[in-house]
């Protein structure tokens, strides 16, 4: 498990209602944004879906410690949030 650490800057849900083409339920899912600067001093803001965003609410604006999973697919690294149970 991996820490990501930085600044909070969204604790939200995205998404919900329906498709109108296709009909499908579009589900909603709570994110956070946390802003991170990389060894040039840019910054980068990664939106990472959480289990419950409320838990982070009175944090916004402050640094947080996220336990996340890093993956990429040929490109720039992603992060997915890891609950710590979860955790071995």
């Amino acid at each position: 498990m991996l820490i990501l650490r930085g600044t909070l800057r969204a604790a939200t849900q995205l998404g919900g209602g329906t498709n109108r083409k296709t009909g499908e339920v579009i589900p909603l899912r709570d994110v956070l944004q946390v802003e991170t600067t990389d060894n040039r001093g840019l910054v980068q803001v990664s939106t990472i879906t959480v289990p419950d965003h409320r838990a982070y609410a009175e944090k916004v604006g402050q640094t947080v410690n996220l336990p996340v999973r890093a993956w990429a697919t040929g490109g720039p690294v992603n992060f997915v949030y890891e609950s710590a149970e979860g955790a071995a």
